[in-house]
């Protein structure tokens, strides 16, 4: 049987043209060569070596076919895998903002608290107590502090849909409960209706409405009104005045309690988040 050798100038080519094609010169030098041993074994009538010579070709092709599509998918696997630790980064910065707000917040009511509690206690001693000063230190009844979770990169990454480019399915579900118990507290704003239906309207009538309330705000009702003078003595057996001492103490108690909760669950996915990305950086 006759054989079909590379070297074999009439019926291949050049043995240039075959180097070339085997160092990649010339792309399109693959179909011309194929095609110039097909018109060679049909001329010779060698169907059989045609056939062979035929499937090696679609063989050859689909492979290309195969690998481009791999190395397509690489590099789409890449360049998700690029966002996926931008989207992280940027969501582990957020988390990192809200402990922080959270340890303001908390020292900020802890000082506030210790101040008002230091007023309070003068009133076991009602002769010293200096009536403008105390009216003005009592205004920090109606002070809070809000807890407002910074959740702008996975609101936005919701929305959007950049949510799927987090592989890890229960780091993904940490984030999104995270995000879900933050977003669904109540304690602020039941602390921010006690301030303001109850502590503010009890401050007014038992400390700020008399001669001293109005006179701090620059206004002399001496000669006008009726209103007497600020009793401290009065103050201190008035059970409005610790009513609103109470509702005041327990609610900010009762806040710093549930951000105490909500910081350890930030420190928690931090570290997961942290941890993913060091993954992904190897």
């Amino acid at each position: 049987m006759e054989t079909i050798g590379f070297n074999n100038h009439s019926t291949i080519g050049k043995n240039c043209d075959i180097t070339c094609y085997i160092y990649g010169k010339s792309p399109i030098f693959m179909i011309k060569f194929f095609r110039r041993i097909r018109r060679s074994l049909l001329a010779e009538n060698k169907f059989l070596k045609y056939l062979l010579y035929a499937v090696g070709e679609i063989i050859l092709v689909v492979i290309g076919i195969l690998i481009a599509l791999q190395i397509n998918n690489y590099s789409e696997y890449q360049k998700e895998r690029t966002k996926e630790r931008a989207l992280l980064s940027n969501l582990s910065q957020e988390v990192q903002l809200d402990m922080l707000q959270i340890e303001n917040n908390t020292r900020q009511t802890k000082e506030r608290l210790k101040r008002l509690d230091s007023l309070v206690q003068l009133l076991k001693v009602p002769d010293s107590i200096n009536a403008p000063q105390f009216i003005r230190q009592s205004y920090e009844f109606v002070f809070d502090q809000y807890f407002k979770s910074n959740s702008g990169i996975f609101d936005e990454a919701v929305s959007s849909g950049k949510m799927s480019y987090i592989q890890n399915e229960p780091l993904r579900q940490s984030i999104f409960n995270y995000y879900r118990n933050v977003k669904e507290s109540y304690i602020d704003g039941t602390t921010r209706q006690i301030t303001d239906e109850f502590i503010t309207p009890l401050l007014v009538e038992h400390v700020y409405l008399n001669q001293e309330g109005f006179a701090m705000l620059g206004m002399d009702v001496e000669d006008i009104s009726t209103l007497e003078k600020l009793d401290v003595r009065q103050l201190a057996q008035n059970k409005d005045y610790w009513k609103m001492a109470l509702l005041k103490f327990a609610a900010n108690q009762e806040q710093m309690l549930r951000w105490t909760g909500t910081r350890q669950r930030a420190e928690k996915l931090k570290q997961q988040i942290d941890l993913e990305l060091k993954k992904l950086s190897r």
